[in-house]
């Protein structure tokens, strides 16, 4: 199952709203990269602007271009080099800030494909929006 499918480009997503909507309650949904169980989809949350206490990952969005760093463990970078392969989606929900949307949500932006990397601890990605056909 893609859950692109079932969200609506451009919509503004917070966490509960995908728990719920999804019937997630695993934990991890609050981190940067999850991976809901029983789906071929990868969620990638990105935040542009950190927070004082938060890593602060060199995360841009530039058009339909994504430049995005993993997690500094490199635990989750598999899902997004292996992506295509492993027949999974990338998608998107982005910010600017934690502030930007209520209840701090994000917008999701869609599917979004590998194009490179380079480095690790942590990798840096560039990833591309997927052009509908």
């Amino acid at each position: 199952m893609y859950t692109s499918l079932d969200l609506i480009p451009q919509q503004v997503y917070t966490r509960q709203d995908l728990r719920e909507k999804f019937n997630i309650i695993d934990k991890t949904m609050d981190t940067g990269v999850f991976k809901p169980r029983g789906t071929r989809s990868v969620w990638l949350f990105v935040t542009e602007e950190k927070g004082q206490d938060q890593t602060q990952y060199k995360d841009r969005l530039d058009g339909d271009t994504l430049h995005w760093q993993g997690q500094m463990s490199g635990r989750t970078d598999k899902l997004i080099l292996t992506h295509q392969d492993e027949g999974n989606e990338l998608i998107v929900f982005y910010r600017l800030n934690k502030a930007e949307h209520p209840g701090a949500g994000f917008r999701y932006l869609g599917r979004f494909l590998y194009q490179s990397h380079h480095a690790s601890h942590p990798t840096s990605f560039v990833l591309a929006a997927e052009k509908e056909v």
